[in-house]
């Protein structure tokens, strides 16, 4: 606090003090399914600050349907937008600056309501997805959500944990997450409308998740997270999506950011190209993880460095009648983990591989695009997207001997290329009425290669006797359609159904899934839902390429993984800006690889990451029930909350039958967030906030002790495969910062205190075979204080 204090008093020496800094908004306002603009539309200022609640602006859309509002006291700000025979949208929570001006374009849903619903309905709003056929399990998120949550470290993949039915992946040092007992490997990434591999640094064979997410917060506009009942234009997931979108820079002018904290430096910069007509935004992040690593300070865990790089950015060009948008964008991140063994032989414990073991991890990953949007009429529009997306992922692990001479044990390749392009086309047929459709194309290039040997025999470093399991090389393709109608039956009552179709071409393996939701609103400030549908995912390409000895491909036809869902909902909003959420599901899941034994335990989605490693069959079912429940406040007289509990049952089934505890049936699942700020001065905030995660233990099978002993190695206890529990998970995160605003530099200063309590959690057992026993392997660090600066100007 000192420190922070320090910062302050200098800041103001330099600056000097400014009263009632104001600044300027500007934006555009559409229909949300068909996005004509609308002229005429009333855009409305209410500041969320009680010390210039007084002061609101208010403006009418031009012929452009855009709007400007001058001299607005920066700050906290709500934003209401009406326009006749539409539903009033109220936007609440956004972050006025002295030094940037704000862009923001606004879209209305078509359907009177009666004014005396407008209070009601205000709290609503922030919680509505983006995707209007996102019905159902689906909330959006804003890039001040992923600064403000404690820990989210502007992670769209660390903010979900303080959503319901959402819990951290076993490693704590990741952002996987499980979502309603599944495995992480069942969720989909998507960025501006097409399908991305995993857009994490330090990401996970297999997985979709990494360290640390590739996507700036800078670039972020509000997004959509969806646990379940996923729309029909999203396929190849079954767990969860990411619909990532990023936001405009500002057409009229020009502004900087540069951040410095304990993780590294962010720089970012937006202004227009050709004033009202284009735009770019572009940021540059550097990790100074390395430099911290080598001053023996270690944020991931026990000797482990990381370094990653990342460059993301968007450029926006609009037609003079605005019925035309083009945009080019892209994403791309470096990165690079390695796992030190200890440097001294003689102090390295004999059963501990981490003490011997030198692993370095490269993750690169990026994608290029284009987008064409076009408004052939007064009620639709096309959307074609095109980009080149690749992935590569690296695996090079060696074992020291006492004379430091390195046996590598294992060497991993997966480069994965994708010329990825989609078309959408969406028509309002009338007031009641939107039918969209679409097609995705892959054309995917890989090169994949794996190869081990015994991880022990290290007395002789010479020996050659590896074993390919995975080498493929060449080109496929990846097909999608889909298609879905929302239908308003009656002012209470919506239908959304629609169907995706799948098709890899790799083995010819295909899925038409149906989807249907069925909404009804009693009143204004009620929804009851109820979502069925089918839902699919291809594995990770190169399970495809696993062979044998003699070169043979073993599972070549493995089927599309497959899932049922069903799910009731019911939400209620409240004129105290809250929500409460009761949501129970049930999901069926089948065509899962299991080993073709009938006594054989394995089940993939035990797995968090990779692949199967031996031939598999798609015989696996499997079954994930529970209930979640949430009460949330959006951020109002300056405080927000969000508290949610889980709880949840999985099993899996294999070729014999009988049925297990799957590895993520953690049993519950529950988070606190939390936040307050105080006003200090003309525009000035502190604010203060912690998140609370408490979750069920993931399971795992104990070993036979006898035949363990015989053996030499870990063998499970036949009959009880993920009876066991590690312990449960805890950790406390808190948070404050302090905002400024000058006439010609505004900020923040923040402090994060990840780990609070100091709790290093349990992610996964290993097995010591000189004790002939199990133990808990703790992956983490202790209490990390990340203290970061932010300067606008």
């Amino acid at each position: 606090m000192k420190h922070l204090l320090y910062l302050y008093l200098f800041l103001n020496a330099c600056i000097g003090f400014t009263q009632n800094p104001t600044q300027t908004i500007r934006g555009i306002v559409r229909d949300k399914t068909s996005k004509q603009l609308l002229i005429g539309a009333s855009v409305e200022v209410l500041s969320a600050d009680a010390a210039v609640a007084e002061r609101s602006r208010s403006a009418i859309t031009d012929s452009d349907g855009a709007f400007v509002l001058e001299k607005v006291p920066v700050g906290r700000v709500n934003l209401r937008i009406q326009y006749l025979g539409y539903e009033p949208l109220t936007l609440e929570d956004i972050i006025l600056q002295s030094t940037k001006e704000s862009y923001l374009e606004f879209e209305l849903n078509e359907g009177q309501i009666a004014i005396d619903e407008v209070v009601v309905n205000a709290s609503k709003n922030a919680f509505e997805a983006v995707n209007a056929s996102s019905t159902v399990s689906t909330r959006s998120f804003t890039a001040e959500e992923t600064e403000r949550i404690p820990a989210g470290a502007n992670d769209p993949g660390r903010v979900a944990l303080s959503y319901p039915g959402v819990q951290r992946g076993e490693n704590d040092t990741e952002n996987q997450i499980v979502v309603r007992g599944n495995s992480p490997a069942g969720i989909l990434w998507r960025l501006e409308g097409i399908d991305i591999p995993n857009p994490n640094h330090f990401a996970v064979i297999g997985s979709s998740g990494g360290g640390i997410t590739v996507f700036s917060a800078q670039l972020l506009a509000r997004s959509d997270f969806s646990t379940g009942g996923f729309a029909a234009e999203y396929g190849n997931a079954f767990s969860g999506v990411f619909d990532i979108h990023f936001r405009q820079g500002n057409f009229y002018k020009s502004s900087n950011r540069f951040r410095l904290s304990l993780l590294g430096i962010d720089l970012s910069k937006e202004g227009p190209i050709q004033k009202g007509r284009s735009s770019y935004l572009v940021n540059y992040r550097y990790s100074t993880l390395g430099l911290l690593s080598s001053m023996g300070i270690y944020l991931v865990g026990e000797r482990v460095t990381n370094n990653f790089q990342d460059l993301s950015f968007n450029l926006v060009f609009k037609s003079k009648n605005s019925k035309s948008v083009h945009t080019f964008f892209g994403i791309g991140g470096l990165s690079e983990e390695h796992y030190i063994p200890v440097e001294n032989p003689a102090e390295r414990v004999v059963g501990l591989s981490n003490h011997w073991e030198d692993r370095v991890r490269p993750a690169n990953m990026g994608t290029l695009g284009w987008t064409w949007t076009y408004l052939p009429d007064d009620k639709s529009f096309f959307k074609t997207v095109v980009a080149l997306v690749g992935s590569r992922i690296e695996r090079q692990n060696d074992t020291l001997n006492r004379e430091n001479e390195r046996y590598r044990y294992d060497t991993q390749k997966y480069l994965d290329t994708r010329l990825v392009s989609s078309l959408t086309y969406n028509r309002k047929l009338n007031a009641r009425t939107v039918y969209k459709t679409g097609l995705i194309f892959n054309q995917i290039w890989f090169d994949f290669f794996k190869s081990t040997r015994a991880r022990t025999n290290t007395s002789n470093i010479n020996q050659t006797e590896f074993n390919t399991s995975v080498q493929g090389s060449g080109n496929t393709q990846q097909f999608q359609h889909y298609g879905q109608l929302q239908y308003k039956i009656s002012d209470k009552l919506a239908l959304n159904g629609g169907y995706h179709f799948l098709h890899l071409f790799a083995n010819n393996t295909s899925s038409l899934e149906p989807r249907v939701a069925l909404e009804y609103k009693p009143n204004s400030n009620q929804r009851l839902s109820l979502s069925q549908g089918w839902y699919s995912r291809a594995l990770p390409l190169m399970a495809y390429f696993f062979s044998d000895t003699l070169g043979n491909y073993l599972n070549k036809d493995l089927k599309l993984l497959k899932a049922q869902h069903t799910i009731l909902a019911y939400h209620l909003y409240n004129q105290q800006k809250m929500r409460i959420i009761l949501e129970a599901y049930w999901q069926r899941l089948y065509n899962v690889p299991i080993r073709p034994q009938r006594d054989a335990t394995y089940w993939m989605l035990n797995e968090s990451d990779a692949f199967p490693h031996q031939d598999v069959v798609s015989q696996g079912k499997g079954t994930n029930i529970g209930i979640d429940a949430a009460v949330e406040k959006l951020f109002s007289n300056s405080y927000y909350f969000l508290l949610n509990g889980s709880l949840m049952k999985g099993t899996f089934q294999t070729l014999d039958g009988r049925k297990y505890n799957t590895r993520f049936n953690t049993v519950f699942s529950t988070s606190l967030s939390l936040g307050k700020e105080f006003p200090v001065g003309k525009g000035n905030i502190l604010q203060i906030g912690g998140r609370f995660l408490l979750n069920g233990g993931f399971r795992y099978t104990p070993h036979d002790p006898a035949k363990s002993a015989a053996s030499g190695r870990y063998v499970a206890l036949a009959g009880a495969d993920f009876a066991e529990q590690v312990p449960s998970y805890q950790r406390l995160d808190a948070r404050i910062a302090y905002r400024f605003n000058k006439q010609k530099l505004a900020g923040n200063v923040s402090l994060d205190v990840q780990n609070g309590l100091n709790r290093i959690n349990p992610s996964r057992v290993g097995y010591d075979g000189v004790r002939n026993a199990t133990y808990v392997v703790y992956d983490g660090s202790g209490v990390v204080p990340v203290l970061g600066v932010q300067l606008d100007f």
